[in-house]
């Protein structure tokens, strides 16, 4: 398939303005005083959800922590997820939040509506109840409730993958969530979320298929590159497409493509991870899934990388 069949991106309206997404992508984190909606317009796609939060946690490195963004797919908006370094890392649930709240995503397509907050605090209890402190400036944005909710589900997610990435949770027990403001609780989350009960993973808000190796703007050396990530079963099938993108050529080349296959050799019902041998150069790794009602691509994720000497 070529690039060329990829749907468009939808816009958001951004206090009666139109701007897409990629607005909160470029500054990394919400903007205080402007206001974000939930896009418009939704497409009759209808993805598939992860079958389980459980399945879709596949976390066992102890270099870097995972991170929850958000980005526009379909004509709505789901979670992604990142590993990203931090230098002098201390505590894993706190060191991956404050990295959340004031950093920008490594693809531009994902983003953030968080602002930074002066000091976060995490704790974990024997039945794993994460507790969480932030202050109230990480709440400037203002948002609609619907991006509100997956605001608090970006964290929800972080956290939990940052206490199960470190094996801090007692195994068994289904993890959650208490977020509080300044040590208080109670407080109304952009105006629209009350933070009165914990909080536990919504799968239908993840992402039905997404990209973790390699990551964006990654580079690799030449020879085996491993592709590593995430997906539901789609109606119509999941594929992959990996292309070589050269400067001198007018569009990119095809290098090697096939369907995606989940399970087995270990992994989790829903991962995938194969290996294929790539010379050095410029690459964009692309897997979608078909909606076979209407035979169009969905939950399509894309990847650019290098491949070095």
């Amino acid at each position: 398939m070529s690039h060329s069949s990829r749907s468009p991106r939808t816009r958001l309206v951004v206090l009666g303005l139109t701007a897409v997404l990629g607005t909160l992508a470029a500054c990394g984190v919400g903007s205080p005083g402007e206001q974000y909606s939930m896009p418009k317009a939704a497409t009759s796609l209808q993805a598939p959800t992860p079958q389980s939060s459980a399945e879709m946690e596949s976390l066992n490195t102890t270099t870097h922590l995972p991170v929850y963004w958000l980005a526009e797919t379909d004509g709505t908006v789901s979670l992604y997820r990142e590993f990203v370094e931090i230098q002098g890392a201390a505590d894993p649930i706190a060191d991956s939040i404050g990295y959340m709240l004031s950093h920008k995503p490594q693809d531009p397509r994902y983003f953030s509506a968080w602002r930074p907050s002066t000091t976060v605090g995490a704790s974990v209890s024997p039945d794993n109840v994460i507790t969480v402190d932030l202050s109230e400036k990480a709440f400037g944005s203002k948002l609609d409730k619907g991006l509100a909710e997956r605001t608090i589900a970006q964290l929800v997610y972080t956290a939990t993958a940052a206490a199960s990435n470190a094996g801090i949770l007692t195994e068994g027990l289904q993890p959650s969530v208490r977020i509080l403001v300044d040590g208080v609780s109670g407080y109304n989350a952009f105006g629209q979320v009350p933070l009165d009960h914990n909080f536990v993973r919504d799968t239908r808000l993840a992402a039905a298929l997404w990209v973790i190796d390699p990551q964006f703007g990654r580079s690799t050396k030449s020879g085996q590159v491993t592709f590593h990530g995430v997906s539901a079963a789609f109606s119509g099938g999941e594929f992959w497409e990996i292309t070589s993108r050269d400067p001198a050529e007018a569009s990119d080349a095809v290098v090697a493509s096939g369907d995606l296959h989940t399970g087995g050799q270990s992994l989790d019902q829903n991962e995938f991870s194969f290996t294929y041998v790539l010379s050095p150069g410029e690459y964009t790794f692309s897997v979608w899934g078909v909606d076979a009602a209407t035979g169009k691509h969905a939950g399509t994720e894309t990847k650019d990388f290098t491949v070095s000497k």
